[in-house]
């Protein structure tokens, strides 16, 4: 019986790490399991804001699939073209819950509203017909 139980210790322990490593691991790997495109930008309710009502910066963002690579590199990428167009690095900061991106046009501490492998949502203040104004950028997988 003692046996036994020395024998479900390891189990136990390496469950509770693997639990540990899926916390902020899974997050990592799904940000880097695909290029992301941006589908829309939301006001925190939910309602769509209009492009035209956005600054040129958040604009441009409709055009670029932006990559998280595991070096802590990313890229932006032309849709089109597919050639890069910029480049900097992301984290996972704030035990996982938020991404620091340094990357022209798209840099800043965003919170991670969704995560999931069909969706990326961050939350920041985006400049809407001039005034800072909270929303989330929803992203999908660039295929």
């Amino acid at each position: 019986m003692y046996w036994l139980m020395l024998l479900g210790i390891p189990v136990l322990l390496a469950d509770c790490k693997k639990k540990d490593l899926d916390a902020g691991g899974d997050r990592a790997e799904i940000m880097m399991s695909t290029g992301w495109k941006l589908e829309r930008v939301t006001d925190t309710k939910g309602q769509v804001i209009s492009q035209s009502q956005l600054n040129l910066a958040t604009q441009a963002l409709y055009f670029l699939e932006i990559q998280f690579r595991d070096n802590n590199t990313t890229r932006a990428l032309d849709r089109v073209t597919r050639q890069v167009v910029n480049g900097g690095t992301w984290y996972l900061v704030e035990n996982n819950q938020a991404l620091d991106v340094e990357i022209s046009q798209f840099k800043g501490r965003f919170q991670i509203v969704e995560l999931s492998r069909s969706k990326l949502t961050l939350k920041n203040k985006v400049p809407v017909g001039g005034t800072e104004t909270d929303a989330h950028l929803e992203f999908a997988p660039s295929i």
